[in-house]
């Protein structure tokens, strides 16, 4: 059997897995902007300055949404989301604006 990727699948699972990894918080890695550097963990240092999670997030994103795409066919990803593959953007979008509320009051 051919491994076969499918943007499509990609796509719809990359909205939903970003608002999961956004929600549970599990970025892959940190960056630290002053230090210019990655690490796995946010560092304790003060000189490090605050870490930004949102690279690990969208690469725990895209990992999950290419092992999706991997596992599913173009055909049936296309023949699932006929007419309706606009709710999962949209979704995402609303998700993350609802788990930023507090930041918005």
């Amino acid at each position: 059997m051919k491994l076969r990727f499918s943007p499509t699948a990609f796509s719809a699972a990359f909205c939903l897995a970003y608002l999961g990894v956004f929600a549970l918080n599990w970025p892959l890695f940190y960056y630290h902007p002053l230090l210019k550097q990655f690490s796995r963990v946010p560092l304790t240092d003060p000189a490090a300055g605050p870490a930004m999670a949102w690279y690990g997030l969208m690469a725990s994103a895209g990992l999950l949404a290419a092992c999706v795409a991997l596992g599913v066919r173009e055909q049936w990803a296309q023949r699932a989301l006929r007419g309706h593959f606009w709710l999962l953007p949209v979704t995402a979008i609303f998700g993350t604006v609802f788990l930023l509320r507090h930041f918005f009051r």
